[in-house]
Parts: structure tokens; sequence; C-alpha cells
């Protein structure tokens, strides 16, 4: 309303000018005799609509006008008017003398504007329902024949053209275009809007085999899409890809059924459902195996390699997301698969680098990382960027040192996040901000964002990870001498893996927990709690929770003058080990085995 006032105080200017009842003199406007009330203008709109009427000559060519939109192109308004230049020209002069368009541009290529978007609404408003049918379908056609790179810059503008015209068969197809245009140029949310009104649009169409496939090809679309914009757990997420499961039938291909169940494993997986997540899982390989297809078969290793990593299966979880790097790398020589089927390698890596480290591997694990990265970056991809660098902060906090860099880095990644928009990535990058304050010192302040991030993680149903946040959300609080808090949280995170089966970080809970058992100098429940760890690490074949939880079991020991045990028990996994020798853990283990020879 405050944008019309002006408008408003200048249309009713207008008129008490052309009545006669206001002369300007020396600058300012002065009354020139009564002022009848029927002379004022009811509402701006009356006021505009008096002002077209008294252009009824060329009223049509300002509602082709206003149906072309707020500006356009002389060129364009031609080809629709179907008029001859003189006569363009002069109506065009009119409305331009009369206020209620504006000119730009060169001779060349001029375009028009409507002085007020009110303005054009009230053009627009003069022409009956069919009227503004036909017009719009012509325009549709002339943009169509005439300006061709329209449909391939703007098919947005022809989708609105031919939805106006009732078309609404061309007008999907073109809403449809709009949002891979989008997708395309990792426009997120502008790409769930015209797939959703395209989709929409479907359910106008009569009943067919047809409809349900268009149906089912935007569904695809925007899976691919609203799983970034409103997150993988998000209901609206469950709701694309349950109806795009009801709309495949066995004649669809393989890569389809694939999007699907891929769609529907991410839901079950973030909202740390893991049973049915495996269970998906294992449906895609056995669908892969049965079709032979490589991508279907790097898509199905991928995600149940994740699948295993979550549940702490790390052997395992390693093998198959190794399977899905060799088969992308064979794909990608033979150059027989989508480019966006090559995208699954780069994300198994990610996921391989969080697999080496607890298995012991911390030297190719961040070497997986910065490859995942550095490959994520050159498809400038926007969710697969935003989803490795968090893997990278993440692994990064591991490593524990150089922390002043460290930080920058999870500012830049968070900041990454949230310029495209990419929500869960950006919480999750966010946590690792909390963690990386608490470790500087700044611990009070570290909680409240690694608090803050859970809060908002579980609003989006983003639960995946949540007893390793609450892990890491117990050592900050132990930091600060509140052990009783730190294994509230710990039982906490405990009870949750024993409830979802995720128990990639079990070894590390029940060394937290043992930890702050001791600064309650609760020795018994300490020991009984370290050695929980290192027997869960030692069955994960996760050699680098087995290391720290030995390192505390060995101080444990030493504390009671066992120093000979405690060296039996550290030495040989230190033993172990072959590479990662400068990161903080080895070196620890190293300064206590010297210590008590």
């Amino acid at each position: 309303m405050r944008n019309q006032v002006p408008l408003f105080t200048e249309e009713l200017t207008k008129t008490l000018l052309e009545g006669g009842l206001l002369r300007e003199q020396d600058g300012p406007y002065i009354v020139d005799g009564p002022s009848p009330t029927l002379m004022i203008p009811s509402s701006l709109q009356a006021s505009l609509l008096a002002r077209l009427d008294r252009l009824a000559p060329v009223r049509e060519v300002a509602q082709i006008g206003a149906a072309l939109g707020r500006e356009f192109s002389y060129e364009a308004l031609a080809a629709v008017a179907g008029r001859s230049d003189n006569e363009l020209r002069d109506a065009l002069e009119q409305l331009a003398g009369a206020g209620l368009v504006f000119r730009r541009g060169t001779p060349l290529r001029t375009t028009f504007m409507s002085k007020h978007a009110l303005i054009q609404d009230t053009a627009y408003s003069t022409l009956l329902r069919s009227q503004r049918q036909v017009l719009h379908a012509r325009i549709g056609r002339v943009l169509q024949e005439h300006f061709p790179e329209i449909a391939v810059t703007e098919p947005e503008t022809l989708a609105h053209h031919y939805t106006q015209a009732g078309l609404l068969d061309i007008a999907v197809g073109y809403w449809h275009k709009a949002g891979e245009r989008a997708l395309r140029r990792s426009a997120m949310v502008e790409a769930v809007q015209h797939l959703t009104h395209s989709i929409e649009l479907t359910r106008s169409l009569p009943a067919a085999p047809e409809r349900d496939r268009k149906e089912l090809d935007l569904h695809l679309a925007l899976g691919r899409t609203i799983r970034i914009v409103k997150g993988m757990a998000a209901p609206e997420t469950l709701q694309v890809f349950t109806r795009a499961r009801e709309l495949l039938d066995e004649s669809d291909a393989v890569t389809e059924h694939m999007s699907v169940l891929y769609g529907l494993w991410g839901v079950h997986y973030v909202r740390a459902e893991h049973a049915a997540a495996h269970e998906v899982a294992q449906q895609c390989l056995d669908l892969a195996a049965r079709h032979g297809h490589d991508d279907a078969e790097a898509l199905a290793n991928y995600i149940m390699g994740d699948t295993l990593w979550a549940t702490g299966t790390f052997v395992e979880a390693r093998n198959h997301l190794e399977r899905t790097i060799e088969i992308s790398a064979r794909s990608s020589e033979s150059d027989t698969a989508p480019h966006s089927s090559r995208n699954h390698d780069i994300t198994a890596l990610s996921y391989l680098a969080w697999t080496l480290w607890p298995l012991g591997y911390p030297e190719q694990a961040g070497a997986a990382a910065k490859q995942a990265v550095q490959r994520a970056r050159e498809t400038g991809h926007v969710p697969l960027t935003a989803f490795v660098s968090f893997v990278d902060v993440f692994l990064a906090t591991a490593f524990d040192a150089e922390r002043d860099r460290l930080a920058a880095h999870f500012d830049e990644a968070v900041t990454y996040c949230v310029k495209h928009g990419v929500k869960a990535y950006e919480l999750w990058a966010r946590f690792c901000q909390g963690i990386a304050s608490a470790r500087r010192g700044d611990t009070e302040h570290g909680i409240g964002v690694m608090r803050g991030a859970m809060d908002e993680l579980e609003n989006i149903n983003a639960e995946v990870l949540r007893p390793l946040h609450l892990g890491h959300l117990a050592a900050a609080h132990a930091s600060l001498g509140q052990p009783e808090v730190s294994i509230a949280l710990i039982d906490e995170a405990i009870l949750t893996l024993e409830n979802t089966g995720e128990r990639l970080f079990e070894a590390e809970l029940y060394r937290l927990r043992g930890q702050s058992s001791i600064d309650l100098g609760k020795i018994g429940e300490a020991n009984t709690a370290l050695l929980r760890a290192l027997t869960v690490a030692h069955g994960q074949q996760a050699r680098m929770w087995e290391l720290r939880a030995a390192v505390s079991l060995a101080r444990l020991r030493r504390g009671q003058g066992c120093r000979a045990e405690a060296r039996e028990l550290l030495a040989p996994i230190y033993g172990w080990f072959t590479e990662g020798f400068d990161t903080p853990d080895l070196k620890e283990a190293k300064a206590l085995l010297d210590e008590l020879r």
C-alpha cells in the first residue's frame, strides 16, 4: 500500500488537471474552482481504468503488453499485436505520453515497462477470461516461433503463458524444463517451485499412462532437489519419493528405480532408521545385480557402504565404498555412464575417508577427503561440494592440529553452505564450529553452538550422527569439570545407538564415559566402561578407537601401580599402526609407552 500512495497522488493530480480544477502557476499547483466529489476517483484502480478508457483506441496494445509482463520488448509486442509499425509506435507514444509506460534502450532494442505493477494489473484486468486465454496462447506460439532462444534461457516464461492459456500439457513440459534448468544452475529453491508447479498441473490432466509418466519424471527431478532444500529426512522429501514409487512400474528403467530407492534410503538414513536403510540398500544391490548395470551397482554399493559405516561395520563398509570407486572409474573410462552418475565415487571417497580413520589409516583418510573436495569443486555441483566439505571439516576435528587454521576451515564450510542454502550440511558444519570453539578454550560458547545445531537438526528430522554429537558435547562438558553432565549425555547417546543401531561412535562413547567416571572417582565404573570400549573397538576392527581406549585404560592401570600391565596392553595396539605417527593420537600413545618403559 505504501508504494501505491505516490502513484495515487499522481493520478489524483492528473484527474484534477484534466478536469480544469487544478492548474500550474509558476511551479506550484493551485486550485481553480470548487472540487465536486464525483470528480475525484474512488480508488487508484478506478483512476487507472478511467485513464485507459480515455485511451480506448490503443487499449489493446496496453493489454497485450500487460499479458507479456511488467517489461516487454518492442519486437515481442509487434510479433503478438500484428499491427503495422506506424500503428504500434503511435500507440506506444500515447501510452508513454499518458505516463502508463516507460521506454528504455536504443531504437534497435527498445523495451517498455509499466510504470507501476498496479498499472499492469489494471490493464490486464480489463480482459475477459476467455480473452486472456486466447492472448496467452498467441504469445506462447509467437515466442516459440520467433524467439526460440527464450525456450532455452527462460522456459518459465513460456510455461507461464501456456498455463494462463489453459494449455496444461504444454505448460507442464515447460515448467519441467524450467525446473531442470534451475537445478543445473544450483538454484535449488527456484527449481522446487517450478517442478512443484508442474506436478500440480499434471493433476488436472486426464488420467492416462502418459500423464503418469510425466508425473514420475517430475517427481524424480523434484526428488533430487527437495532433499537439498527441505532436507533428506523432511516429510516433503518422503512424500515425493513415496509418490514416485507408486508411479513406477516394471517397464521403467533400472536407473529410475534406483533413483527412487536412493531417495527413500536417504530419508531412512538421515532419520537414523538404519535397519530400514539397510533393507533398501540391499534391494538396490539385488536390483543392480539382476540388471548388470554399472551405474546402479556403483550407487547400490555406495549406499550400502554408507549404511554399514553408520552401524560401525567398518571393514564391510570399506569394501563397498571401494567397489563404488572402482566401478565409477571403469564407467568413466568407457564413457558409458551419465555424467551425473559419476558423482557416486566422490561421495564414496568422503565416506571412505570417514571409514579409514577409525580403521587406523589416518593418512589415507585425509588424502581421500582432500581428493573428494578437489573433485567436487571441479564439478561445480553445490550440494556435492557442501557435503564433501562437511566431511572434510568433521574429519579435521579428529586430527586436532593447528586449531586456528581448522577454525577458519570450519567457517569457510559454513559460509559456503549458508550461501547456497544447503541446510543440513550447514548445521553439521556449524556443529564442527562448536567443537573447534570448545577445543580452543571458548568452551561455553562452543557448547551453545553445538546444542543450537543439534536442535535445528532435530527440527528437520536429521537424527543421524546424534550419538556422535552427544559424545562431543559430553567431552566439552567434561573439560569444564562437569563429569555428571557428561555421563548423562553419554548415557543418552548409548540409549540412542541401542535404539537405532548407529554404532560408529560406540567405542568412543564408552571411553568418554570411563574418563568421566575417573573424574568422579568411580574407578570400578571407569574400568568397566574402558574395557567395554576396548571390546567394541576390537570387534569393529576400529584400530583408532581401540588405540584411544587402550591409552585411557593404560593410564588407569598406571595410576593403580600396574605399569607392566599397562605397557603390555598398549604396546601391541600401537605396534599395529603403519602410518599417522604425526597425529595427536599416535603421539600421545608413543609418549605414554616411553613413560611406561
